[in-house]
């Protein structure tokens, strides 16, 4: 065990718990609701306008948008290697970037974009007005969903992981509904606009972005909230305060003239090119923090599930290699493809359910009160009914004893 990382200090007690959006006794749960339910009525009346600009083009937004949208919503989603987020969360965050924070942001800059072109001319308006108001009024706006999203159900921000999923999410659903925009509205709504439009704040710029901003947001947001007890309010609230500054910082030097090499006009396949290459100088350093956290983040997971299932090991209901398999991703999948070889895909599928309930062991022992509750025991007994039925499938026992030294 020489290799696993270190302890926590803390067990997460809310570990495992799936609490759902519709909290119906939390104030919370009824201000995102008043919030979403208002200001759809003003989304879709702006849908409705964009269609009837260009129907073919509106329609073709959406199309290629949910083709981009869907398996990053995955990704997103799987990133999490223990714990999922409850669907109706993750949706609940989706919606709120996407209704919510939309149909305000877009009220509120117009009204500080009037203010700049104001005090600063048209000549500077041109240029700044997107980098002194939007990533100020959006990040701001969106970072208020993963609040109520957390006020919602407390138990379910219980890492960094969780606070970057439900950002991420946030993000997302801002970044499609834009995009939507930006289709129909920039580049002209026709089927060229359109796709025109998808190469360059998709194909080019998809990496970056919203997602990203939120992302990054979430994680302040859940160290703040997840940390209490481990770590001084000052520095929980210098990090949270940090990584929202860091998000605003990055979207106002995306909106900047500042390092911009985007062609200002695209008349050759070299304009073309140029894009992508001027979409990362602005955004490749902010993917490669965010990535770094993420990392540092799944190895926290990995402590924690080390920290829960220490006392199993050595049980009928764990051994000690089966949790060196379980704490990193590739020797899972590993285990389960030599299964498969060794004794079909039946033992592979018995071996996988073993791996999620032994998970869930680790869960199970985070929230409970004592070594021996039921659900404990429970939990405990359906891990040994798994293995002995994996060694008892032809073939499997070998590859079974194998992994476990």
């Amino acid at each position: 065990m020489s290799d696993r990382p270190a302890p926590a200090r803390f067990p997460r007690r809310g570990w495992g718990r799936h609490t759902s959006l519709f909290q119906w006794r939390q104030p919370a749960f009824w201000l995102y609701t008043s919030v979403v339910a208002l200001t759809a009525v003003v989304a879709w009346s702006q849908q409705q306008v964009f269609q009837s600009i260009s129907p073919s083009g509106w329609a073709l937004s959406w199309l290629l948008l949910v083709v981009y949208a869907l398996p990053l919503f995955l990704a997103i989603y799987f990133l999490d290697l223990y714990e999922r987020e409850p669907i109706s969360l993750v949706l609940g965050a989706l919606v709120w970037g996407g209704v919510a924070a939309t149909v305000l942001a877009g009220i509120a800059n117009e009204g500080w974009g009037l203010l700049v072109a104001r005090v600063g001319g048209p000549v500077f308006a041109a240029e700044w007005t997107a980098a002194l108001t939007a990533p100020f009024v959006e990040e701001t706006l969106k970072a208020a969903g993963v609040v109520l999203i957390y006020l919602i159900a407390r138990d379910e921000m219980d890492d960094l992981m969780d606070g970057f999923v439900y950002g991420a999410m946030c993000g997302l659903g801002f970044a499609v509904v834009e995009d939507v925009f930006y289709f129909v509205a920039i580049f002209g709504g026709s089927p060229g606009g359109v796709l025109a439009g998808f190469y360059v704040r998709v194909v080019s710029s998809g990496l970056y972005g919203h997602v990203l901003y939120t992302g990054l947001t979430g994680i302040g947001i859940a160290y703040f909230v997840s940390r209490r007890g481990e770590v001084s309010l000052a520095r929980r609230s210098l990090v949270a305060i940090g990584l929202f500054s860091a998000a605003v910082f990055a979207h106002f030097l995306w909106n900047s003239p500042l390092l911009n090499f985007f062609p200002g006009s695209v008349d050759s396949v070299g304009d073309w090119l140029r894009i992508p290459f001027a979409a990362a100088v602005k955004g490749l350093p902010l993917l490669l923090f965010v990535l770094v956290l993420i990392r540092l983040a799944r190895r926290r997971e990995q402590m924690w599930l080390g920290v829960a299932l220490e006392g199993e090991v050595d049980s009928p209901a764990l051994s000690e290699a089966e949790l060196e398999t379980l704490l990193d991703r590739g020797s899972r999948r590993r285990a389960r493809r030599e299964m498969r070889e060794r004794a079909g895909q039946p033992a592979e599928r018995l071996l996988k359910r073993l791996q999620r309930e032994q998970v869930n062991l680790a869960m199970v022992r985070a929230r409970a009160h004592g070594q021996d509750t039921p659900d404990l025991e429970r939990q405990r007994e359906l891990c040994k009914s798994l293995r002995d039925a994996l060694l008892a499938v032809p073939g499997a026992a070998p590859a079974a004893a194998s992994s476990r030294g």
